[in-house]
């Protein structure tokens, strides 16, 4: 470890890592940039936005039985929301970066390969793409051109003025990995694992009241918590989060900066009855969780339209969940850390489970309150298809940058009752939503439009009849038991 004092204000400011080549001065922010056996300031760096995460500067944990310490971290901004990439220095004088968004996490560590020829082009890359790499079949996952909106501590390069980061990440099963295309068109690759908090020792980790106090926050600047656009309290966030759709006057504010600023105007919405209310506290496993966003979204399907509300719940330690209220009840879901891997054309396996191909369908967000760690907008489109095992349910999601995997199962409205404190819960089954939901007459239709192809020669001869009454047979009982479960109007 190299320590030297800084130019601009004589703070001791540390080189821990050999690969490092700028740190940021904890005490004035200046950058300074080592050169040999020296450092010469190079301007002033702008400071992160603290956010919900445990991680911190000197933290400390564990990766494939190597100790590893947190010595650095730039955030990275793009249109919908920022993350943080921490950079760690192993015990045996390697380097490494943990990647830290929205509760999820990774680590991974630079590769040399002897050619990237047949490497796709950043331009090239859509979530979906697969890559194959030493035998192994990669999913593209997530594809942003970014740039650093801040840095702390060491790094090995110097984010300068405009730089900008474009990267691609894919997924196997727990494997991760990243195509680092921000130096030119060819990629740098970085390889690893996704990783659990468990791994991390615990008293080096910032806790839940620090996680609090600091959130949203710069340092010396307290973020204002009201609406700048109407001054209603949006104070039930605590500033966990990179947006707010304020409760109020429905104004999106973002929350990503020294002050909450509108980034869009109020918009007249219509009115709208949830079971769970903004602000709602609920224990669950042990650990309690505020409810800090919800959504209505709908499947705009013309033969079988539904909508359904989504509530975002927040820990500190634990991160987020979602609880989903349909029509059918409620389901609790969190996102995979760990991926599927493809059976075949209509099943996955995930956990020793294999999954059957459901339906596929659109979620479009009609209506957006609370707060949300990316920017949410009313319109926003995912492609969807479920899978499902027993009573337990695999979704893929599908956007224009990203692709996800969540899990969910059921739950219980006396589960609910219990996790909110509120006997009321316990009476009903799910809010009345509109729309007939996705059910048997979904299989139906997909099965009658096969059956359609399947049978185009004895279409254009003329033999019907035999046709229409297999149609019946499926459409006939496909109604009756959507009827049965209650999903008629």
């Amino acid at each position: 470890m190299q320590q030297v004092l800084c130019p601009q204000c004589g703070a001791p400011v540390k080189f821990t890592s050999a690969a490092s080549v700028m740190a940021v001065c904890g005490a004035c922010r200046s950058t300074l940039l080592k050169d040999a056996d020296s450092v010469k300031r190079i301007g002033e760096a702008a400071d992160v936005l603290e956010d919900y995460s445990p991680l911190c500067l000197g933290a400390a944990g564990t990766h494939e039985g190597k100790r590893f310490d947190l010595i650095g971290r730039i955030q990275l901004r793009y249109e919908e929301g920022f993350w943080n990439e921490w950079y760690l220095w192993f015990e045996d004088g390697s380097d490494g970066w943990l990647s830290d968004a929205s509760g999820q996490y990774a680590v991974t560590r630079r590769r040399k390969v002897k050619s990237t020829q047949g490497m796709p082009a950043f331009d090239d890359i859509s979530p979906g793409d697969e890559l194959k790499l030493d035998g192994q079949r990669f999913t593209a996952a997530d594809v942003r051109a970014c740039q650093a909106g801040g840095t702390q501590g060491e790094l090995p390069f110097v984010p300068g003025a405009g730089w900008l980061a474009k990267v691609a990440d894919y997924r196997s099963l727990d494997a991760f990995l990243t195509l680092d295309f921000s130096d030119g068109s060819e990629p740098e690759l970085y390889i690893g694992k996704a990783f659990d908090l468990s791994a991390m020792q615990a008293a080096s980790l910032r806790t839940n009241e620090q996680v609090e106090e600091t959130a949203g926050r710069f340092r010396g600047q307290i973020k204002a918590l009201d609406c700048p656009n109407c001054g209603g309290p949006i104070s039930f966030v605590a500033a966990m989060a990179t947006q707010v759709v304020c409760p109020s006057c429905s104004a999106a504010v973002d929350c990503s900066g020294p002050t909450a600023e509108v980034i869009e105007k109020a918009r007249k919405v219509q009115a709208i009855k949830t079971t769970l209310s903004l602000g709602a506290v609920a224990k669950i496993d042990g650990a309690s969780y505020t409810l800090i966003g919800l959504m209505k979204c709908a499947d705009p399907d013309p033969e079988e339209p539904s909508d359904w509300i989504e509530y975002l719940l927040f820990n500190p330690v634990k991160g987020f969940i979602w609880l989903v209220e349909t029509d059918e009840g409620w389901e609790r879901v969190q996102v995979c850390d760990t991926w599927p891997s493809l059976n075949n054309a209509s099943s996955v396996r995930w956990r020793s489970k294999l999954y059957q191909k459901l339906y596929d369908y659109t979620s479009r967000v009609e209506l957006a309150l609370g707060a949300f760690n990316w920017r949410v907008k009313v319109g926003d489109s995912t492609k969807i298809t479920d899978y499902k095992a027993g009573n337990l349910k695999l979704t893929r999601e599908l956007s224009e940058s990203e692709l996800g995997w969540s899990a969910s199962g059921p739950v219980a409205p006396a589960q609910l009752a219990e996790w909110f404190g509120n006997p009321e819960l316990a009476k009903q089954k799910a809010l009345p939503l509109s729309g007939k939901g996705r059910g048997y007459r979904k299989w139906a239709w997909t099965a009658m439009i096969a059956m359609g192809f399947l049978n185009l020669g004895n279409i254009f001869s003329g033999r019907i009849i035999p046709i229409l009454i297999g149609l019946a047979f499926l459409w006939i009982p496909a109604a009756l038991a959507d009827k049965l479960s209650g999903k008629d109007e």
